[in-house]
């Protein structure tokens, strides 16, 4: 190496990056021609992954347009501050190392490229230069260790712990960036060794590699030192470019789709699957979803988000309980068939193949081809095996609506097939004709109010609360206990409140097995009925009601302010309105239910209640956001399965007696129903199952 070439590298006698240090005038082309070439590459894979998204019915937006101000909170909340992978400690971890170490140093090297190639040719003029280039270096230098750190993490549990929810994934990301991240450090190290600056110790790894090699008595003087460095060199730059061009064609498109999905999500604070998307039963061209082609846009950007980590896998009551689905193996299975679907060059597969159907099944298939039936890509046990718990969705990383998937290809399987279920289909014909799952008279529906003195609404009367009761305390004989209690406690706090003689089921249990039609009809009916009479809220304490009044009516002219019981007895307690209270003094396990928690995000309200009631509350394991599902949800109420290891309410119930406590409180009857059914299985007919409003109105009896 000339002195006329370590100036021409060192270029100034301050700090100040030096470019192309000892890289030959062919080797300087062959970046710029590989980097343009890369370029294209990538931009071409982004533009077909685009052009699959847009493939889908409606905008990439969504239903609902979100908020500019939305989209940059959530970039920063989600994107930038990795929240959502932060649930999870330990990949949490590594994965924030690999982001931000390559989100740096990827804005490191494009920082680079304006400084040389732009300012530099055209203006003659730098900026990595002087105090700003020596601390541009260190934060370089320790993004590369955060990024090789969280890599070597992430071999650890890829190769070394193995779970097997993790099949597939990473796989390419990991060994072409750690190619990237080690070959920059050597280079970095070889360039100090052989052209030693007084700012060197500011790229401390860098430094630090060099001040070994001489420890080592290593030479980089000469030719054969200078044509090692320029192999290394070559491989970090094609390592680079081959690692950039190749994202958009394998599960490296997640840093981009996974991205946009985040921003895009269903709007706060209603989540996924609160509120299904209606169709318009006179107009539609087809019924829900039974082809590639008949998924929404914002559907297929989520499955093509999916990065394989199998969270989702891991909180699945229907997995976890040995039934068919396994919601990883059916979002992979779409996801691969998607990409199998892009013009151009063939996507790498992700080497997940073992999940296309969760059993084996080929994720090939065209836009018009069927994906939902027998032997095909998604199996409808497999459908019919999910309680819509919203589990899968909470813990996606990826923001993918998974259980908004399940149920439109539910719904192609109820409205096109007619291939629902018979225990299912029995249930769905109940509503239709009688306004209740079990077939019951409507003329009986009020039976559970004998000897209660309970009003009847009648219109032009105002009224502070609607009480919806719902089906199960109507009919069910059990259930009827927390409809009796509510009555004792809104007549002991002075609440004006009134029964509606024409309420019928909201067939929200319909709805999620996929017969909007039928749901709609009800629907129409309940808006109608609800319409005529005077009143300040509308009081539920089934949740799947609270959710269907509260979040899915607004659609069909339904707006009405609805509360949930566990929300109106704190209420009334902290008004002073519900006095009298006595501690029942006994420790209570405290069972989430989905679609309270979950879907509406209220965990609070149920387990102040308890507290108001003396109770001691004791947690599960698993709670609140992570709530395991009692089974009941998604029309699982109805459908007789016997395709599972142990039933989910078993599951739930094992939890629960671990905690020692002698009773469970749930605020909600399709918790009751299967927890109090599975505790009679399981030989355990000590542990008594009650509602919130059962207690409180012990705790109000006790008072007396």
């Amino acid at each position: 190496m000339t002195a006329e070439q370590l100036q021409a590298c060192l270029q100034s006698d301050g700090p100040l990056r030096p470019t192309f240090c000892s890289i030959p005038a062919w080797g300087q082309l062959f970046v710029y021609l590989a980097g343009a070439i890369t370029i294209l590459i990538f931009a071409y894979g982004i533009y077909l992954h685009v052009k699959a998204w847009q493939a889908g019915q409606g905008p990439i937006s969504g239903r609902r347009r979100v908020p500019a101000s939305v989209l940059v909170r959530r970039f920063f909340k989600y994107v930038l501050g990795q929240k959502a992978v932060l649930r999870r400690r330990y990949p949490g971890i590594f994965h924030i190392g690999i982001f931000w170490g390559f989100l740096l140093l990827f804005v490191g090297t494009a920082l680079a490229t304006i400084d040389f190639d732009v300012l530099h040719l055209f203006f003659d003029t730098r900026v990595l230069t002087g105090t700003f280039y020596v601390v541009y270096e260190f934060v370089l230098d320790t993004a590369g260790l955060l990024l090789i750190l969280g890599l070597l993490l992430a071999i650890w549990r890829r190769y070394i712990t193995a779970p097997h929810y993790v099949l597939g994934a990473w796989d390419f990301v990991i060994w072409s960036l750690l190619i990237v991240g080690v070959t920059g450090f050597l280079v970095e190290g070889m360039r100090l060794a052989m052209f030693p600056v007084p700012w060197g110790p500011y790229s401390w790894i860098g430094q630090g590699i060099a001040n070994l090699y001489a420890a080592m008595d290593v030479s980089w003087q000469g030719e054969g030192a200078t044509a090692f460095y320029l192999a290394t060199w070559m491989v970090h730059a094609i390592a680079a470019f081959v690692f950039i061009a190749a994202v958009p064609y394998t599960n490296a498109v997640h840093m981009v789709s996974t991205a946009i999905n985040a921003m895009l999500r269903a709007i706060e604070p209603i989540p996924s699957g609160a509120a299904l998307v209606p169709i318009d039963i006179e107009n539609a061209e087809f019924f829900g979803v039974g082809r590639l082609a008949e998924f929404t846009s914002k559907q297929r950007l989520g499955v093509d988000s999916c990065t394989r980590c199998g969270r989702c896998e891991t909180v699945c009551p229907a997995f976890a309980s040995g039934t068919p689905l396994n919601p990883k193996g059916v979002i992979v299975s779409l996801s691969e068939a998607l990409r199998g679907e892009l013009d151009g060059p063939p996507f790498a597969p992700s080497g997940d193949s073992v999940f296309a159907g969760a059993d084996g099944r080929s994720a090939d298939a065209t836009e018009d081809a069927l994906i939902v039936g027998e032997g095909l890509m998604v199996d409808p046990g497999q459908l019919w095996a999910c309680t819509t718990c919203l589990a899968c969705v909470e813990e996606c990383p990826a923001f993918i609506e998974i259980v908004d998937d399940m149920v439109d290809m539910r719904r192609y399987l109820a409205l096109t097939e007619g291939a629902i279920p018979a225990t299912g289909a029995v249930t769905l014909r109940n509503m239709a004709t009688s306004g209740n799952p079990w077939g019951y008279a409507q003329e009986d529906r009020l039976a559970w109010a004998e000897g209660l003195d309970v009003p009847v609404a009648q219109p032009g009367v105002e009224y502070e609360l609607l009480y919806w009761v719902g089906c199960s305390a109507s009919y069910d004989q059990r259930n009827q206990k927390i409809a009796r209690a509510m009555v004792q406690l809104l007549n002991a706090a002075g609440v004006s409140f009134a029964v509606m003689r024409e309420e019928r089921c909201t067939c929200e249990s319909a709805r999620r097995m996929g017969e909007e039609y039928l749901f709609q009809t009800a629907t129409e009916e309940n808006v109608g009925n609800i319409s005529q009479y005077s009143f300040g809220r509308i009081l539920a304490h089934c949740p799947h009601c609270f959710n269907t009044l509260k979040n899915e009516y607004p659609d069909f002219g339904g707006e009405f302010e609805v509360v949930h019981h566990s929300q109106l007895l704190r209420e009334l307690v902290e008004q002073g309105r519900l006095t009298g209270l006595t501690a029942l003094g006994e420790r209570v396990a405290f069972h989430d239910s989905c679609y309270l928690g979950r879907y509406n995000r209220e965990f609070d309200a149920p387990r102040d209640v308890l507290a108001a009631s003396g109770a001691e509350v004791v947690e599960l394991p698993r709670n609140m956001e992570q709530a395991f599902c009692c089974g009941g949800g998604g029309g699982k109420m109805w459908l007789e399965d016997e395709q599972f290891d142990t039933p989910v309410e078993n599951l739930r119930m094992e939890e629960i007696l671990e905690t020692g406590t002698d009773s469970v409180a749930v605020a909600c009857p399709f918790c009751l129903t299967m927890l109090d059914g599975a505790a009679k299985s399981m030989g355990a007919e000590d542990m008594a199952v009650k509602d919130i409003a059962e207690l409180m109105a012990a705790a109000l009896t006790q008072g007396d």
